[in-house]
Protein backbone atom coordinates (compact mmCIF):
# COMPACT_ATOMS: atom_id res chain seq x y z
CA UNK A 1 0.00 0.00 0.00
CA UNK A 2 0.99 3.34 -1.16
CA UNK A 3 0.42 6.60 0.27
CA UNK A 4 -2.34 7.70 -2.10
CA UNK A 5 -3.76 4.09 -1.55
CA UNK A 6 -3.80 5.09 2.33
CA UNK A 7 -4.91 8.61 2.03
CA UNK A 8 -8.13 6.67 -0.49
CA UNK A 9 -9.08 4.41 2.70
CA UNK A 10 -9.17 6.80 5.25
CA UNK A 11 -10.67 9.03 3.31
CA UNK A 12 -13.52 6.83 2.28
CA UNK A 13 -16.83 7.87 3.86
CA UNK A 14 -18.45 4.31 4.12
CA UNK A 15 -16.36 2.90 6.46
CA UNK A 16 -17.95 0.77 9.77
CA UNK A 17 -17.79 -1.03 12.53
CA UNK A 18 -20.72 -2.78 13.05
CA UNK A 19 -19.78 -4.99 16.61
CA UNK A 20 -19.31 -4.21 19.44
CA UNK A 21 -15.55 -3.55 20.83
CA UNK A 22 -15.03 -5.85 24.29
CA UNK A 23 -11.62 -5.53 25.90
CA UNK A 24 -10.61 -8.48 27.81
CA UNK A 25 -7.13 -8.89 29.45
CA UNK A 26 -4.21 -9.06 27.34
CA UNK A 27 -2.23 -12.12 26.73
CA UNK A 28 1.40 -11.51 26.77
CA UNK A 29 0.75 -8.01 27.93
CA UNK A 30 0.43 -7.06 31.56
CA UNK A 31 -2.25 -4.98 32.69
CA UNK A 32 -3.40 -4.59 28.96
CA UNK A 33 -6.61 -5.01 28.18
CA UNK A 34 -7.13 -5.41 24.21
CA UNK A 35 -9.90 -6.03 21.86
CA UNK A 36 -7.81 -7.58 18.87
CA UNK A 37 -8.69 -7.88 14.83
CA UNK A 38 -11.83 -6.12 14.76
CA UNK A 39 -13.07 -5.93 11.05
CA UNK A 40 -13.67 -2.71 9.24
CA UNK A 41 -16.02 -2.33 6.50
CA UNK A 42 -15.81 -0.21 3.77
CA UNK A 43 -16.46 0.00 0.10
CA UNK A 44 -13.23 -1.06 -1.27
CA UNK A 45 -13.19 -4.10 0.28
CA UNK A 46 -9.90 -3.65 2.18
CA UNK A 47 -9.16 -6.42 4.95
CA UNK A 48 -8.58 -3.58 7.31
CA UNK A 49 -8.47 -4.10 11.01
CA UNK A 50 -8.59 -2.18 14.62
CA UNK A 51 -7.17 -3.20 17.31
CA UNK A 52 -7.67 -1.41 21.00
CA UNK A 53 -5.26 -1.76 23.68
CA UNK A 54 -5.97 -0.05 27.27
CA UNK A 55 -2.88 0.06 30.13
CA UNK A 56 -5.04 1.42 33.17
CA UNK A 57 -2.15 1.76 35.31
CA UNK A 58 -0.27 4.33 32.67
CA UNK A 59 -3.42 5.12 31.10
CA UNK A 60 -2.47 4.49 27.71
CA UNK A 61 -4.59 4.07 25.12
CA UNK A 62 -3.41 2.60 21.57
CA UNK A 63 -6.12 2.08 18.43
CA UNK A 64 -4.28 0.56 15.92
CA UNK A 65 -5.34 -0.38 11.97
CA UNK A 66 -3.44 -3.04 10.38
CA UNK A 67 -4.20 -5.12 7.13
CA UNK A 68 -3.80 -8.43 7.36
CA UNK A 69 -0.05 -9.62 5.30
CA UNK A 70 0.49 -5.81 5.50
CA UNK A 71 1.01 -4.57 8.25
CA UNK A 72 0.26 -1.54 10.02
CA UNK A 73 -0.98 1.19 8.33
CA UNK A 74 -2.45 3.29 11.10
CA UNK A 75 -1.69 4.21 15.03
CA UNK A 76 -3.03 6.69 17.51
CA UNK A 77 -1.15 6.44 21.11
CA UNK A 78 -2.28 8.87 23.97
CA UNK A 79 -0.37 8.93 27.18
CA UNK A 80 1.89 6.46 26.25
CA UNK A 81 5.26 5.98 25.70
CA UNK A 82 7.24 9.35 23.98
CA UNK A 83 8.99 8.90 20.64
CA UNK A 84 11.40 11.69 20.82
CA UNK A 85 10.62 14.37 19.73
CA UNK A 86 7.15 13.42 19.93
CA UNK A 87 5.38 13.20 22.86
CA UNK A 88 3.18 10.47 25.03
CA UNK A 89 0.05 11.42 22.13
CA UNK A 90 0.55 11.27 19.21
CA UNK A 91 -0.46 9.46 15.73
CA UNK A 92 1.20 7.16 12.96
CA UNK A 93 0.15 6.85 9.89
CA UNK A 94 1.43 5.20 6.44
CA UNK A 95 4.08 7.64 4.40
CA UNK A 96 5.64 4.93 2.05
CA UNK A 97 5.31 1.18 0.88
CA UNK A 98 7.52 0.56 3.74
CA UNK A 99 6.18 1.92 6.64
CA UNK A 100 4.20 -1.23 7.75
CA UNK A 101 7.28 -3.23 7.86
CA UNK A 102 9.33 -0.92 9.51
CA UNK A 103 6.53 0.04 12.36
CA UNK A 104 5.16 3.22 11.06
CA UNK A 105 7.74 5.30 11.85
CA UNK A 106 7.88 8.19 9.30
CA UNK A 107 6.04 11.43 9.45
CA UNK A 108 4.69 11.25 13.20
CA UNK A 109 2.14 13.95 14.57
CA UNK A 110 1.82 15.38 17.72
CA UNK A 111 -1.41 15.04 19.46
CA UNK A 112 -1.02 16.72 22.85
CA UNK A 113 -5.01 17.63 22.86
CA UNK A 114 -5.72 14.22 22.85
CA UNK A 115 -4.03 13.62 26.11
CA UNK A 116 -5.68 13.26 29.53
CA UNK A 117 -8.70 11.66 27.34
CA UNK A 118 -10.73 8.85 28.17
CA UNK A 119 -10.11 5.82 26.34
CA UNK A 120 -14.00 6.13 25.21
CA UNK A 121 -12.84 9.90 23.99
CA UNK A 122 -10.10 8.62 22.32
CA UNK A 123 -11.77 6.25 20.49
CA UNK A 124 -14.40 8.74 19.37
CA UNK A 125 -11.86 10.78 17.96
CA UNK A 126 -9.95 8.56 16.25
CA UNK A 127 -12.83 7.27 14.54
CA UNK A 128 -14.10 10.79 13.61
CA UNK A 129 -10.46 11.69 12.25
CA UNK A 130 -10.68 8.24 10.13
CA UNK A 131 -14.53 8.20 8.72
CA UNK A 132 -15.24 5.44 10.92
CA UNK A 133 -19.13 4.98 12.10
CA UNK A 134 -18.68 2.25 15.55
CA UNK A 135 -22.42 1.16 15.37
CA UNK A 136 -21.94 -1.21 19.05
CA UNK A 137 -20.65 -0.13 21.99
CA UNK A 138 -16.83 -0.09 23.47
CA UNK A 139 -16.99 -2.14 26.27
CA UNK A 140 -14.36 -2.13 29.22
CA UNK A 141 -14.81 -4.46 31.86
CA UNK A 142 -14.56 -3.34 35.19
CA UNK A 143 -11.31 -4.67 36.41
CA UNK A 144 -9.73 -1.97 33.86
CA UNK A 145 -11.40 0.88 35.49
CA UNK A 146 -10.99 0.31 38.75
CA UNK A 147 -14.76 -0.85 39.47
CA UNK A 148 -16.30 2.00 37.92
CA UNK A 149 -18.20 1.30 35.01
Amino acid sequence: MNRTEFEALRDLLDKKIRQDIRLSPGRGHLHSFVAEDIPIENSENIDARITVTFNPDRDAKIINVHVPGLGPICRLCVDGAAHRPFGRSHKHSLQTERCPERNLPDGVVDMPTLSGQSLDEVFREFCRMANIVHEGALIVPPEATGGVP
